[in-house]
């Protein structure tokens, strides 16, 4: 899958739009202007404060892109501008100062996955129910027969997945899918795509699984991280 040129970020404040730094202008403009179409619904009535990051825009390309989002999203759209750089700085006292902190292991299966956005849904998905995000998603509950999730992301479902459900949706190959009891109907990251089989061995209990990819195939395994 062709990597997307535009990304949309949900804010607090509003709409953070993040441009590959080195992608014409041409096809910017094109790959926004199909990402609001897709969007549908979702920005309509509502007031933005919209800021880039990525590739530096010139005052026309800044307005050639604010009036299509005010004409085509739906929203009011307040603000289009360049996100400025935040500058960390760093006490004196925290350089000198020896380095006891307590060391964070990251388990094998997410790394080098950036932490990113990320959706919590909070309560079980319903058959006919669509959970779309660009960015990670976690569900606080079930996910049902005939509910389905995608996500740009991982996906995290603190309960049963029966239902379907599609990580990594911009072709991030990177990405996993986790869940309390690992049942879905149809399991995709990326562009590649299985489905469990027909019969699964029942159990008393849930143990964690994760799904990931290796070797373009989609693998399933229990999920036991070991404390050291």
């Amino acid at each position: 899958m062709e990597e997307s040129s535009v990304i949309f970020k949900g804010t607090v404040n509003g709409l953070t739009v993040i441009l590959k730094e080195d992608e014409v202008f041409g096809v910017i403009y094109e790959q926004m202007e199909k990402k609001i179409a897709s969007a549908g619904k979702f920005f309509k009535g509502a007031i933005l404060d919209v800021r880039y990051r990525g590739r530096k825009l010139s005052k026309d390309e800044e307005l050639k892109l604010f009036e299509l989002l005010s004409n085509k999203s739906g929203a009011k759209i307040k603000s289009f501008s360049r996100e400025a750089a935040q500058k960390v700085t760093v006490k004196e006292e925290e350089k000198t100062r020896p380095n006891n902190k307590i060391e964070i292991k990251k388990f094998y299966y997410f790394k080098g996955i950036d932490e990113g956005m990320t959706k919590f849904h909070k309560g079980t998905l319903r058959s006919g129910q669509l959970l779309s995000f660009d960015g990670n998603v976690v569900v606080l509950g079930d996910v049902n027969p005939g509910a389905e999730i995608v996500a740009s992301g991982n996906v995290v479902v603190m309960g049963s997945l029966r239902g379907i459900v599609h990580a990594g949706a911009d072709g991030n190959k990177d990405a996993v899918v986790v869940a309390l009891n690992l049942q879905p109907t149809q399991l995709r990251i990326g562009e590649v795509i299985t489905r469990p089989p027909d019969e699964k061995e029942q159990i008393s209990s849930f143990i964690p699984e994760i799904a990931f990819i290796k070797d373009n195939t989609v693998y399933i395994e229990r999920y036991l991280p070991q404390h050291k």
